[in-house]
C-alpha cells in the first residue's frame, strides 16, 4: 500500500495548516478582546440586543449561555441610575437634555425648553421693572406643622422641585448684552460653568437715574433668564432653630414679616426658603416653612401648583406627568359655572363702562384709610393671619341669600366678608372717624390656560370698589348685592384682556417704562397709592404631607401694589378651612395700631356676624315656607 507525499509547496498538510490558522485566530482574540459573540446586523447596522459587549473575563470562564444579561453590565448602581432617570423624566415635557454635565452630582441639569438662555416675557418684566428699594414684587406661602419639620425631607423637597420644574434653577440677568457675553464665554469653554464673584451690583440689581427703579433690561429688548450653573439648593434656604423673636404668634408674625421685608439676591435664582423650628404657637405649630418667589418667576396660581404637585408625586412615587395629568382632570371636570353666571360676558358698553368707573375711582377719590404720615413708603412689612372659618360656613352665607335676582358665588361671599372685615378694622384702627365711602382692591385674573404647567406669568385683573358700609346701618344682604354687582361689572369688561396684552408688549422694552419719567411718574405713583391687592385662592381639599409631616395650616400672599400704605390680603381655602393672611407697610404708626392683627381679628368677627345672618335667613325662609304650607 503506497503512502501520500508531501505537497510540494511547503506550507504543510491541509490539517497542519488548519491547526494554525485556529491558533492564530485564538491568539488574536485574546490580545484585541474581541469576543465572538458581538455580531453585526447587516441589514440595520446596528448591534443585535443580545449580543451588546459584555464585561471581560479570562476565556476558560466565559460562559456564553449568560451574557444575555444587560443590567448588570452598566457602569452606575442600579439604585442611583434609576433616581437618575427619574429626575429626568420628572421634568416638564417641554424639557430638554444638555450635553452637558454637573461635576458635583454627576448627573445631566434639565434645562427650560427655551434653553439656556432666554429672554422674559412682558409681564415678567414689568414685575422686576417696579422694583426699587422700598418695594418688590413677592409671592409668599407659609406651611404650619405641629412636629418639627427635619432637614433631610426639606432638602428633598426642593431638590425635587428644581429638578422637576428647570425653571426654579433659571437666575435673571438684567442686562441682555452681559448674558450674552456670559453665554458667549460658556460655550469657549466647551460646556464648562465659569465661577464668577458676584459683586454688590450684581446681588442688587442696576437703578435707573430717575425713579431708583430696576434697570431690568435695555432700551429696547427685556432682560433674560440664564441657567445658573454653580447654583446650588441649599444656597436658597435658611434654617433657624430656637428663633430669637420668641415662640408663640406674634414671633412668628414678626419673623415672617422680616423675611417678607428681605430683597432678592439677583446673582441667584429668585427664591428663597426659611424652615423655624422651635415655635409653640397658640395653635400647636412647632414649625413653619416660608417660601417667598419672585413674581417675575412666575404668578401664584403656577407657584403653587408647581409645590403641590411635586409633594405629591413625592408621597406617591408618580412620575410629575402622571400628577400633572390627574389634576388636569379633576380641573376639567370642576369647570362648573352657576347658570346665572353663563350669561355674563364682555361686551362693548360693559368695557366703556368699565373704564370710566375705574377712571373715575383712581383719579377723583383720594383714600385715607390705613395712612400714615410722610410721603415715603417704608420698606419694611408686618404680617399675620387668620384661624379661618369652616368652608360650609361660606356655603351657607352662598345659599341663604341666594334668590332668583341674586346669583351668589363663593368669591362675592369671601369679597364681601373682607369689605366688611376691612371697615371693622378701620374703625378700631384709625385716630379718628371712617371718612370712606368705599375701598378699591385689585382682583388678579388668572389667563392660564387649563393644562398649562409653565412657570410664568399668566395673570392680569381689574380694580373693584367695594363698599366701606357701617355694618350697624347697612344689612348683610345689601353688602352681598353690591359687591356682586362690582364683580359683574369687571366679568363684563374687555378691560382685564386689553390689559393684560398691552403691558405684555410695552414693557418688553425698559424706554417704554412711563415711572422712569417725570410725567409718568407722578401719574403712576397716584395710581398705585388707591388701592390694595386680594387675591381669593381655591388650596387643596386635603391636608398636604412633606414627607410624614401634615401641614395643618397654609397661608399665601399676594404681591402689594407699589404705593405707600397699601396692604397685600391673601384669603385660601385649605382642608376646608377659610381663613386670610395680610400685609402692610412696617411703618411704626401702623405698628401701634396693629394693623395686620386688627384686620385678621375683624376678618374672624365678620364672618361669624355673616354666618349668624345666614342662619337666620334660612330660618326665617324656612318658617315662611312651613307657613304658606298650612295655609295651602
Amino acid at each position: 500500500m503506497s503512502t501520500a507525499s508531501p505537497p510540494t509547496h511547503g506550507r504543510g498538510t491541509a490539517s497542519e495548516q488548519g491547526a494554525r490558522i485556529r491558533a492564530q485566530m485564538e491568539e488574536n482574540r485574546k490580545s484585541q478582546q474581541i469576543q465572538p459573540e458581538q455580531k453585526i446586523d447587516k441589514r440595520s447596522s446596528k448591534p443585535v440586543k443580545q449580543e451588546k459587549p459584555k464585561i471581560e473575563k479570562p476565556p476558560k470562564e466565559e460562559k456564553p449561555k449568560e451574557t444575555k444579561t444587560l443590567k448588570q453590565d452598566k457602569p452606575a448602581p442600579k439604585a442611583t441610575q434609576k433616581e437618575e432617570v427619574n429626575e429626568k423624566s420628572a421634568a416638564t415635557t417641554a424639557a430638554a437634555t444638555p450635553a452637558v454635565k454637573r461635576s458635583e452630582s454627576g448627573s445631566q441639569p434639565v434645562y427650560e425648553k427655551r434653553g439656556r438662555c432666554f429672554p422674559v416675557t412682558g409681564i415678567d418684566n414689568l414685575a422686576l421693572l417696579m422694583e426699587g428699594d422700598d418695594y418688590q414684587t413677592t409671592c409668599f406661602s407659609v406651611y404650619l406643622f405641629k412636629t418639627e419639620l427635619d432637614s433631610e425631607t426639606l432638602y428633598k423637597f426642593f431638590r425635587k422641585l428644581v429638578a422637576w420644574y428647570p425653571k426654579y434653577h433659571y437666575a435673571v440677568e438684567l442686562s441682555p448684552s452681559v448674558a450674552s457675553k456670559k453665554e458667549k464665554q460658556f460655550k469657549k469653554n466647551g460646556g464648562e460653568p465659569v465661577h464668577e464673584e458676584s459683586t454688590e451690583t450684581d446681588k442688587c440689581g442696576r437703578r435707573t437715574r430717575y425713579s431708583k427703579t430696576l434697570k431690568a433690561g435695555g432700551y429696547f429688548r427685556p432682560a433674560r433668564w440664564r441657567y445658573a450653573d454653580t447654583f446650588k439648593v441649599e444656597d436658597n434656604i435658611v434654617e433657624m432653630n430656637n428663633p430669637p423673636q420668641g415662640t408663640d404668634d406674634d414671633a412668628l408674625h414678626t419673623i415672617a414679616g422680616q423675611f417678607l421685608s428681605e430683597h432678592f439676591d439677583y446673582s441667584k435664582p429668585l427664591w428663597k426658603a426659611l424652615c423655624v423650628r422651635g415655635l409653640n404657637t397658640s395653635k400647636g405649630a412647632k414649625s413653619a416653612l416660608m417660601i417667598k418667589v419672585h413674581h417675575a418667576l412666575s404668578d401664584g396660581q403656577g407657584m403653587i401648583m408647581s409645590y403641590h404637585t411635586a409633594l405629591s408625586a413625592l408621597e406617591t412615587d408618580a412620575k410629575i406627568e402622571e400628577v400633572q395629568a390627574q389634576v388636569d382632570i379633576r380641573s376639567k371636570k370642576g369647570e362648573q359655572k352657576k347658570p346665572g353666571q353663563r350669561n355674563v360676558h364682555p361686551t362693548l358698553w360693559g368695557t366703556t363702562k368699565h373704564g370710566w368707573h375705574t377712571v373715575r375711582g383712581l383719579y377723583f377719590r383720594s383714600r385715607k384709610a390705613f395712612d400714615y404720615p410722610g410721603s415715603k413708603r417704608n420698606p419694611d412689612r408686618f404680617y399675620c393671619h387668620s384661624d379661618g372659618i369652616p368652608m360650609q360656613d361660606i356655603k351657607l352665607v352662598r345659599d341663604a341669600f341666594s334668590d332668583a335676582g341674586l346669583d351668589l358665588t363663593l368669591n362675592d361671599v369671601a369679597c364681601a366678608v373682607l369689605s366688611r372685615a376691612l371697615r371693622m378694622a378701620a374703625e378700631r384702627t384709625e385716630p379718628g372717624p371712617v371718612k370712606d365711602k368705599r375701598v378699591a382692591v385689585f382682583v388678579p385674573i388668572s389667563k392660564r390656560p387649563t393644562g398649562n404647567w409653565e412657570l410664568t406669568n399668566f395673570t392680569t385683573g381689574a380694580i373693584a370698589w367695594f363698599a366701606f358700609n357701617d355694618p350697624k346701618k347697612v344689612p348683610f344682604k345689601e353688602q352681598l348685592s353690591q359687591v356682586h354687582r362690582e364683580m359683574n361689572r369687571i366679568k363684563r369688561s374687555h378691560w382685564p384682556h386689553i390689559w393684560f396684552n398691552l403691558f405684555s408688549s410695552i414693557s418688553k422694552r425698559r424706554s417704554w417704562y412711563a415711572p422712569n419719567y417725570p410725567i409718568g411718574k407722578g401719574i403712576f405713583d397716584l395710581t398705585v397709592r388707591e388701592y390694595h391687592v386680594a387675591t381669593n385662592l381655591p388650596g387643596p381639599s386635603k391636608p398636604i404631607k412633606f414627607g410624614t409631616h401634615e401641614a395643618f395650616a397654609y397661608h399665601v400672599l399676594p404681591p402689594s401694589s407699589p404705593g405707600k400704605s397699601s396692604l397685600a390680603i391673601g384669603m385660601i381655602s385649605y382642608a376646608n378651612n377659610f381663613s386670610l393672611a395680610v400685609s402692610c407697610d412696617g411703618a411704626k404708626e401702623l405698628k401701634q395700631r396693629r394693623l395686620a392683627e386688627e384686620i385678621c381679628k375683624a376678618f374672624q368677627d365678620a364672618s361669624q356676624e355673616l354666618v349668624q345672618a345666614a342662619e337666620a335667613e334660612k330660618e326665617a325662609v324656612n318658617n315662611g315656607n312651613t307657613s304658606n304650607n298650612k295655609k295651602k
